[in-house]
């Protein structure tokens, strides 16, 4: 029995310790982006109420650009921990008309993960950066 506990326990603790160290980040995946020699860069001032975002239910946003794309033009990086509101912001994202933010815009969920990126991006385009997350 003694046995049996231990072996638990140090599963329990294998287990804690793995999820922790493969808990990714926004800037993790912004790295990713660069690696595989995708276009990003991050603006230098912060997400504010003035930017429409706030009390969307996301842990954590990153917004993002693509001087290709033409000035301040790009998307933002989502980390969520509920799915439901997750889908709430992508199908926000998706369905034209209902936003006023980025209309007809890419958007792509994976785990608790979202990205959204503008519409001056092609479909090609966003495909790439969409491989990268599926890559993770």
């Amino acid at each position: 029995m003694v046995l049996l506990l231990g072996l638990i326990l140090s599963l329990t603790t294998a287990c804690s310790s793995n999820e922790s160290e493969s808990a990714i980040t926004l800037d993790d995946i912004v790295t990713k982006f660069r690696e595989a020699g995708l276009e990003i860069e991050s603006p230098t001032e912060s997400i504010s109420e003035e930017h429409g975002l706030a009390n969307l239910g996301f842990k954590d946003v990153k917004p993002i650009l693509v001087p290709a794309l033409g000035e301040g033009e790009g998307g933002y990086l989502f980390l969520f921990e509920d799915k439901t509101e997750l889908e709430k912001l992508k199908d926000y994202y998706e369905e034209p008309g209902k936003s006023t933010l980025m209309p007809n815009s890419h958007a792509y969920a994976q785990d608790n993960i979202l990205l959204q990126m503008s519409d001056q991006m092609s479909q090609t385009e966003f495909d790439r950066y969409v491989e990268v997350i599926k890559d993770l």
